[in-house]
């Protein structure tokens, strides 16, 4: 099977093609702190709003919407374990039109609040810093 044949059966099963997936990915980081629509991510992709939902949850296992969802809750985890910026701040940051709207969300997709989140992040690197100072003060010995 040449290379050519083996491109188009795989386009002929639908799907984003990789260069098109790779812009409406850029997209979505690139502009995650505003609103994200379907129809945006469709001219993005250079299909009809509808065509691009099918075709997305086709090549990703989720609708656009989803997608976006999930892009901010992980956003929402680098930031609470990684700064000392407030909910309100992180949720303005990430796009999320209001702190409750936020914590519903992350609640939702994470299994707990982000309160409790950055709260067990903090923790792990208190034990993770005594464990480390412990394993550095065992070898001087």
């Amino acid at each position: 099977m040449s290379a050519g044949h083996h491109f188009a059966v795989q386009h002929a099963r639908g799907g984003l093609p990789p260069c098109v997936r790779r812009r409406v990915h850029d997209y979505v980081a690139a502009h995650l702190d505003q609103k994200i629509t379907n129809d945006a991510l469709a001219q993005i992709a250079g299909l009809s709003t509808g065509h691009f939902c099918a075709v997305f949850k086709q090549t990703e296992g989720m609708s656009p919407h989803r997608y976006v969802l999930q892009y901010r809750v992980r956003r929402i985890q680098q930031l609470l374990a990684s700064t000392e910026m407030s909910l309100a701040e992180i949720a303005d940051a990430v796009g999320f039109c209001n702190q409750s709207h936020c914590i519903q969300s992350f609640k939702k997709i994470v299994g707990f609040t982000p309160g409790d989140y950055r709260c067990n992040c903090l923790q792990d690197s208190v034990h993770s810093a005594g464990a480390f100072e412990v394993s550095q003060t065992a070898q001087q010995f």
